[in-house]
């Protein structure tokens, strides 16, 4: 029986590898952005446009983010899995952050995944429904960065959600569970990445080439297989070790 999945920041490199990911599997999958257009002109290039929708919401509203949910389910049967992969990672110094600043990275991170994921799980509760939770989470929130403290602060926030949906979501076979992407390079116009920043962080990272948005996807997919059905409120990391230590260090 084909799954349907509704993934959040479809628009995103790392959404739509997601979505590409589990098309490729037979999955029914339903994109969401705040952008609408962004999300059909990628439908009109994934190999089974048939097997997909589009839902425009903006994640950051509560309201809008639970409305998706609902008019997600309606395409395709109900929903099977979430990937909350809508995100936010501006930059900008504490001293110079403002407080609008801080809420609205909080709003879209954490406080989005928040409502999604608990009107995901009231919904396939009510109809006696598994399922399945995958959050977007980032090395981030282990580790601060300069300029980053709103980001690193709602990821951070994230996986500890992870823990708590899994452990009030396992007595309805929901199970939940986040991905943790290291440094990952995407074309992105909403979080752009300065030359200096992106040369600094793959020079410590071990393994010998770049991380991809597949390879999150790669993640995802599993942790929503049946082969991961006794696998809830984990994170697996995909950073190419770097989290094992700097490989830029030399020897001593």
């Amino acid at each position: 029986m084909s799954r349907t999945v509704l993934v959040t920041g479809a628009a995103g490199g790392i959404g739509g590898a997601i979505a590409r990911r589990f098309l490729a599997e037979g999955a029914d999958v339903v994109l969401s952005d705040r952008s609408e257009a962004a999300c059909t002109a990628l439908r009109e290039q994934l190999q089974r446009p048939e097997g997909v929708a589009v839902v425009a919401a903006d994640v950051a509203d509560a309201d809008s983010a639970r409305a998706c949910v609902r008019s997600a389910g309606e395409h395709f049967g109900g929903l099977d899995v979430l990937v909350n992969a809508a995100g936010l990672y501006p930059s900008r110094p504490l001293m110079e952050m403002s407080d609008a600043e801080w809420r609205g990275v909080l709003a879209t991170n954490l406080d989005g995944p928040f409502a999604l994921s608990t009107e995901f799980a009231r919904t396939l509760a009510a109809e006696g429904r598994p399922g399945a939770v995958v959050n977007v989470t980032s090395t981030a929130g282990e580790r601060a960065r300069r300029g980053a403290a709103h980001y690193c602060t709602s990821k951070a926030g994230l996986t500890m959600l992870t823990k708590a949906l899994a452990l009030e979501f396992a007595e309805y076979r929901i199970r939940a569970n986040a991905v943790a992407p290291g440094f990952v390079e995407v074309d992105s116009e909403v979080n752009p990445l300065g030359a200096d920043y992106v040369r600094a962080v793959q020079a410590g990272r071990p393994w010998p080439r770049p991380g991809t948005p597949d390879d999150v996807a790669a993640a995802a997919a599993y942790l929503c297989s049946a082969d991961a059905e006794w696998i809830t409120g984990t994170t697996v990391t995909v950073d190419g070790g770097a989290g094992a230590g700097n490989a830029a260090l030399p020897l001593a």
